[in-house]
């Protein structure tokens, strides 16, 4: 893996991170990993990726319901 050195952060946030980081548990450098990660854009095929495995999550097997189900299910 490679290593980031940034200079010149303000003490305020550097507390700000190490407080976040032991509320969540972690490490102040595994707690800007995780910044850091959630903060990347995804390329298209990993948003491909990430929509096929929520679509084979959320798949159901029911068919759709039809009009006349759907208003009897307002009633």
């Amino acid at each position: 893996m490679a290593q980031l050195l940034i200079r010149n952060v303000p003490e305020e946030t550097v507390a700000f991170f190490k407080a976040r980081a032991q509320r969540n548990g972690n490490s102040l450098e595994q707690e800007i990993r995780n910044l850091l990660d959630a903060n990347r854009t995804l390329t298209a095929e990993e948003k491909m990726a990430f929509s096929r495995k929520i679509r084979a999550q959320t798949r159901r097997n029911d068919p759709p319901l039809s009009l006349d189900e759907i208003r009897e299910g307002l009633e």
